[in-house]
């Protein structure tokens, strides 16, 4: 595209090798050419540093730095760091992206200089081995939104839609970034969604794109893998930050359906992923906050029903074995 402005793209990269050549080659394709790309080596000791140097020897648009191992929200921080384009993409190294998606983005973006451009992602289920099972395909409906009374107004439905949950398949300005010093925050985990909501409180602007082009790769023990005992401190910090993030903008919070949205994408998970690890449920279950959160929640599916009715009469050993069920159900 002729005056193209640079476009940024931040992968951090932890222990992927076997997946990193893929996503790295569907970087390059990109037929939106004006790029750098910020590759940040989280402490990786499997191979990545090797293939991400080797693969900046044959494109000059690519560049590595190496950090200790911090996870993905410092790692992302650093490569903010090292931007020098306009606008900002970023990509997982586990995942691979279509050749068409940053000029998809960029078009809807240019057309009303919006702040903040998201697609949605193709959701890849893999087995334990990394063999594809199935794909799903996502898509969003074409929609702008101007004014920030406007953006802010749509918010809880952005996240109930999970448009807002993650940083991959969208587009920031590196301007509203850095002049509102928005960065990923030092939590083990969800980093991802209050990195989004601080951008989003600065935002004038929105646009969502039908088009669907990032291939997010879900391996089966991922999740689990990932979580750790006491994230439900991280719950409650989400909660009460989304709370103060509404009072700063002077309008109402949405309780009911944030109560909702906790219960059923962040209580019910860590729930599932307590029964897995065999980790105390007591510490989670008896927590003020939280137990607010489930009183509060109407989840209309009947195994949330079940899963709520269990945790408010403290049926801890019947909620274990129903749990138990689900996940072999599924």
């Amino acid at each position: 595209m002729k005056n193209s402005p640079l476009i940024s793209v931040v992968l951090p990269t932890y222990n992927v090798a076997q997946y990193l050549q893929q996503c790295l080659e569907s970087v390059a394709a990109q037929t939106y050419q004006n790029i750098e790309v910020i590759i940040i080596i989280d402490g990786a000791t499997d191979g990545s540093n090797e293939i991400a140097q080797e693969f900046c020897k044959i494109d000059s648009r690519f560049f590595v730095y190496w950090q200790e191992n911090a996870g993905s929200g410092p790692a992302r921080n650093n490569g903010l760091a090292h931007c020098n384009g306009e606008l900002v993409m970023f990509v997982d190294p586990d995942d691979w992206i279509e050749p068409e998606l940053l000029e998809k983005l960029y078009e809807a973006q240019s057309e009303s200089n919006c702040d903040l451009v998201a697609s949605t992602r193709i959701k890849v289920e893999c087995d334990s081995k990394g063999q594809v099972r199935k794909i799903k395909p996502q898509h969003l409906s074409d929609e702008t939104l101007i004014g920030q009374d406007v953006v802010r107004q749509a918010y809880m439905r952005m996240l109930r839609t999970g448009v807002v949950s993650n940083p991959t398949q969208k587009l920031f300005k590196l301007s509203v970034i850095r002049e509102h010093q928005v960065e990923f925050p030092p939590l083990k985990r969800s980093q991802d969604i209050v990195f989004n909501y601080r951008y989003y409180s600065s935002v004038q602007s929105l646009r969502l794109i039908s088009y669907s082009g990032y291939y997010y790769r879900a391996m089966p023990t991922q999740t689990a893998g990932k979580s750790h005992a006491d994230y439900y401190k991280t719950i409650i910090y989400l909660y009460n930050d989304l709370q103060a993030m509404y009072q700063s903008w002077g309008m109402a919070f949405p309780e009911q359906e944030m109560c909702n949205w906790f219960f059923h994408v962040r209580i019910y998970s860590n729930l599932q992923k307590s029964v897995a690890q065999r980790w105390d449920m007591a510490r989670l279950l008896e927590d003020t906050t939280i137990l607010h959160i489930v009183q509060t929640a109407k989840p209309s599916v009947s195994y949330l029903k079940m899963t709520r009715q269990l945790v408010l009469s403290r049926s801890y050993r019947m909620l274990k074995l129903f749990l138990k069920l689900i996940l072999f159900i599924k």
